[in-house]
């Protein structure tokens, strides 16, 4: 849908709306139904209010990932831009959607639909003839999405725990819930010690440890009290919510599902804490966050960074430097389990299988090589130990060739987290966080698409 000007835009100098080259780039990319289709078989609703316009929502979303805002600075500068304002498809009368209301609807569509736009793209830039369809080389890496928490302690957390749920239980007694449960705000006890650990911690020695331990097991006792009492206000809130009947609002449900919520998550922390306190400390599955619950700690062996809070992400890059396919893992998967997976994923998204795989040595394996082998690919450059035939092997000069080529996609990575926000996710929880991987690769490709076009200009001209 071109942009058409009312009658008080025609009073305002036409140049003052024009696009950049880039954006009006990728505003004839996003001139195209395949982008509206994914996002209008999620919205299926026929009752309340009506959405906002497909396109503006789609367009607004990319300038937030291309430029790296929050949501309520997106609305301000879209508001203020004529030129945004053009792009989004909203004229100067028209009211820019609100920062809750994109909120919402990102959470809705969720990461199924911004991988469906993405295989949009990729099918829209094998028309355009910018992204090889056979013949394609493809490298594939891993890399850490790291969860927007504070370094996880089990004392931290545990504070957590008893400063969400004593304000979870304050607003029950304001709503006349649990009048006569006791309520003791330990909070300010429980942080004096977190205050002693941190100086304990700083100070150092051989006793260190055992005084963290001793300060760790008093503000255990004060989160298990703390606990009781919300369990027994969760059930002053579940009585009310059955007393009521049909009647209840959604101010009392929320109530009770937050009640449930952390408290169940501050068991499971406090069930960590007596597992360390008793010498054990490596814990499975372990929970690093009461607000994130999905993150894990990922060891990737990085001197900088030996252990990560978050999520793994599987990144498939083309020879054009286009992200063909992507996928979120909770935990810390082995890497050559997922390289497989991945080279399906880029041959679904492409709809052809590539002519060269390159991937690191934690991807490689026997059984992933006689796979890659198997769907028909020709080249496979993973590096492994082996005898004098296997060195042979890898000397060959398309071999090596190939890793060279393969060592490029660490620019990549970087370039993906430090301009389109692949490094932290500001959303909480495995789909969430997928969500946001999602639309900074969706961005990613759509820049990469305008700049390939840019260049190709002057020599079509």
């Amino acid at each position: 849908m071109a942009f058409k000007a009312d009658l008080f835009e025609s009073l305002i100098d036409p140049q003052l709306f024009e696009l950049p080259k880039e954006l009006a780039i990728i505003d004839r990319l996003l001139d195209d139904e395949r982008f509206l289709e994914p996002i209008r078989r999620k919205l299926t609703a026929r009752r309340g209010r009506p959405t906002i316009p497909l396109e503006t929502y789609l367009r607004m979303m990319y300038l937030k990932r291309r430029y790296r805002l929050g949501f309520e600075a997106l609305v301000k500068e879209v508001a203020d831009s004529l030129v945004w304002r053009r792009f989004c498809r909203l004229r100067l009368t028209d009211k820019v959607p609100d920062a809750t209301t994109l909120i919402k609807l990102t959470h809705r569509l969720g990461p199924e639909v911004i991988e469906q736009l993405n295989d949009a793209l990729m099918a829209q830039l094998v028309e355009a003839r910018l992204m090889k369809r056979h013949g394609q080389r493809i490298r594939v890496d891993t890399t850490v999405v790291e969860a927007n928490i504070h370094h996880p302690t089990d004392a931290g957390l545990l504070a957590d725990g008893v400063r969400v749920l004593t304000r979870l239980m304050r607003r029950a007694k304001q709503a006349g819930i649990g009048v006569r449960l006791s309520v003791r705000d330990r909070l300010r006890s429980v942080r004096r010690r977190l205050r002693r650990i941190g100086q304990v911690l700083r100070r150092g020695g051989e006793k260190a440890q055992a005084e963290v331990d001793r300060l760790t097991a008093e503000v255990a006792r004060r989160a298990e009290q703390t606990l009781q009492e919300a369990e027994r206000m969760a059930r002053a809130v579940q009585r009310r919510i059955r007393q009521l009947g049909p009647a209840v609002g959604a101010r009392y449900r929320a109530l009770a599902q937050g009640l449930v919520t952390y408290t169940r998550r501050l068991r499971r922390v406090l069930e960590q804490t007596r597992l360390r306190l008793q010498g054990i400390r490596t814990i499975p599955d372990r929970l690093v966050s009461l607000f994130d619950p999905d993150a894990r700690p990922i060891r990737r062996g990085k001197l900088s960074k030996p252990v990560e809070f978050g999520y793994k992400l599987t990144l498939v890059e083309t020879q054009e430097g286009f992200i063909s396919h992507w996928r979120l893992h909770v935990g810390n998967p082995s890497d050559d389990s997922l390289l497989v997976d991945a080279v399906a994923g880029h041959i679904h998204a492409v709809g052809a299988t590539p002519r060269a795989v390159a991937a690191d040595r934690g991807m490689s394996s026997r059984a992933n090589d006689a796979a890659l082998r198997a769907m028909g690919i020709a080249h496979v450059a993973l590096p492994a130990r082996g005898g004098r035939a296997r060195r042979l092997f890898e000397r060959r000069w398309a071999f090596r060739r190939l890793l060279r080529w393969r060592s490029g996609q660490e620019g990549r990575i970087a370039h993906l987290k430090d301009t389109f926000e692949l490094d932290r996710s500001r959303y909480r929880g495995a789909d969430r966080a997928a969500t946001w991987s999602g639309e900074g690769i969706f961005a990613h490709n759509l820049t990469r698409a305008a700049r390939r076009l840019l260049a190709l200009a002057p020599a079509q001209a």
